[in-house]
């Protein structure tokens, strides 16, 4: 969503200095330590949403609240503002509005007060003060960000119980009157009960397969004559939802929110902003990932905005590798609150002390690819997603690097128990090795490593270079379109398979000296990938080790 960068003033954990947010995307994790500010941010785009004027009563150190944007002036919005049938009044130029088209591409700065209402603040480097009815009139052609939109919003304490009959259909933030609504539109002729029994019902088994697939839901009065939620399912015949953990219940009441909630308030999902908070509380997972996954997979179909806070670094992996997606980092140094959304890899690390993340957790994932460096993910995740667009890294795979030589220091064999080597299955036992054969023929002996890595997780789970080293995988077609469209080099190129991409370069000739391969690896991975189409698999076992590869990662997810 295209919208001017907003600064936060004098709310809550705000200062008078404030904290910037430059977009918002389809899906914003907000992230943090407790206390950091997450739920403020909530509390700031349920403002903007409803423009509840009970946001101006949160003062701090005496001063009025603000959320002030950055605004580039555009000509359509200046031709629609400033008169070009008038001139004088101290405003210089043959008429008005050609000044104010002077003022394109400057920064304007406007604020909400009190009322709601958008003003002129002003505007960044000056302007004639004659003007200054012009800009009010041109910020009152700017659309407020979610204009129109409607919040739906789930806190992190949140629960479904049994409940008497309501007539008002709310649910509440907390989950009190699902339960109500749910037995509501089931049991009213008035209603299409397939929004439950069907709709509802197929999302939440998709969600929650492989772990248990329900049948039936439906709706009965208990002894306190409250209706209570129950489910069936062929192991277990039918339970009620009292009787089921809380994440059945954080599911249903998202699906409530995104599914059930715009039918019977007949609006399309793109008119909501959710805001959905923790779900990740009480979750396995695995539960996680498909949750979180289902979220974005509804926000990209349904054009809806999603605000997420999460201590997760499932949901954080996951989220980082999507499109349209951004994390936003709330932190508290002091007095001092900041966000950063544009997240560098340094950054991470004290993302992860923040979430006080451990190697036992980063592991919990559906498998492990080990690859060598940052360059082989790139490739390997561009080729799956070729072949099969459908996998997603973060969510039905996690890849990880053991970096060239530290591979003599690991170990899948669980007998093997010493202080010189790591056992990976220890972490997950579900994994993956693609190792570079590094020999100068294609014949020549693998090293003592190799094999031993190769005999203990079994040659069904490694994938041992045919070439060199990966890169020997790319067609020649792939690395002449790059260099020709990067680098203006056109020239017959030849990926010989037993030396490396970086020397097979330099055979070009002098043109090519500046392209360093291996000094900036993954920059130059991510800039081939864009040249390599599913016409590109015919070099070596390329393609028939990444059908290996899917179809374990597929295993992994039973799929």
């Amino acid at each position: 969503m295209e919208i001017d960068k907003l600064t936060i003033k004098n709310f809550k954990c705000f200062d008078d200095n404030g904290a910037s947010i430059e977009t918002i995307k389809s899906i914003n994790v907000i992230i943090g330590k407790n206390n950091s500010g997450k739920s403020t941010i909530i509390d700031i785009f349920k403002f903007l949403t409803s423009r509840d004027d009970s946001f101006f009563k949160n003062r701090r150190n005496g001063k009025l609240p603000e959320i002030e944007f950055k605004h580039i002036i555009n000509e359509r919005f200046i031709r629609q503002s400033f008169n070009d049938s008038v001139s004088g009044g101290g405003i210089p130029g043959i008429n008005h509005q050609q000044y104010g088209l002077t003022l394109v591409g400057s920064t304007l700065n406007y604020y909400i007060n009190e009322k709601g209402q958008k003003n002129f603040k002003n505007i960044e480097g000056g302007f004639n003060q004659a003007a200054g009815k012009y800009l009010e009139k041109y910020v009152s052609i700017i659309t407020l960000p979610f204009n129109g939109k409607q919040f739906s919003h789930l806190s992190a304490e949140r629960d479904i119980q049994p409940e008497r009959q309501n007539s008002d259909l709310i649910v509440s933030t907390n989950g009190v009157g699902a339960t109500d609504l749910i037995q509501t539109i089931i049991n009213r002729d008035n209603f299409d009960s397939n929004l439950i029994e069907k709709t509802l019902l197929d999302s939440l088994n998709e969600i929650i397969r492989p772990d248990i697939n329900f049948t039936r839901i439906l709706v009965q009065q208990n002894d306190q004559n409250n209706w209570e939620i129950y489910f069936e399912s062929a192991d277990d015949g039918r339970v009620p939802l009292s009787k089921m953990g809380s994440g059945v219940k954080t599911v249903l009441l998202v699906l409530i929110l995104l599914i059930v909630k715009p039918e019977i308030e007949n609006r399309n999902p793109s008119d909501y902003v959710f805001a959905l908070e923790e779900l990740e509380n009480n979750l396995h997972p695995s539960l996680q990932r498909r949750l979180y996954y289902f979220i974005y997979e509804f926000a990209k179909t349904n054009n809806s905005i999603f605000f997420l806070t999460t201590h997760s670094n499932i949901v954080i992996d996951l989220y980082n590798s999507l499109d349209d997606t951004q994390i936003l980092h709330i932190s508290k140094k002091g007095n001092k609150t900041t966000i950063k959304s544009t997240l560098k890899e340094t950054e991470f690390k004290s993302i992860l002390e923040d979430l006080d993340i451990r190697a036992s957790d980063i592991l919990q994932c559906n498998g492990i690819i080990w690859v060598e460096g940052p360059s082989d993910r790139t490739y390997i995740n561009n080729w799956i997603r070729i072949l099969d667009d459908k996998l997603t890294e973060g969510y039905h795979y996690s890849i990880m690097f053991y970096g060239g030589r530290l591979l003599s220091n690991l170990t899948f064999d669980y007998e093997i128990i010493n202080n010189e080597l790591i056992s990976l299955f220890r972490l997950n036992s579900n994994s993956f090795v693609v190792i570079d054969r590094d020999g100068k023929k294609i014949k020549a002996k693998l090293n003592e490593t190799k094999t031993r890595i190769q005999n203990e997780i079994g040659e069904n789970n490694t994938w041992i270079t045919k070439g060199r080293e990966i890169e020997n995988y790319i067609s020649n077609d792939a690395i002449k379109k790059w260099l020709k469209a990067e680098y203006s080099i056109d020239k017959d190129f030849d990926n010989e398979s037993n030396t490396k991409l970086e020397d097979n370069i330099s055979r070009i000739g002098s043109e090519t000296v500046k392209i360093k391969y291996n000094l900036n690896k993954n920059k130059y991975a991510n800039e081939i990938v864009k040249y390599i189409n599913n016409t590109n698999f015919e070099n070596f076992d390329l393609k028939q080790n990444l059908d290996n590869l899917i179809s374990k990662i597929k295993s992994w997810n039973k799929i």
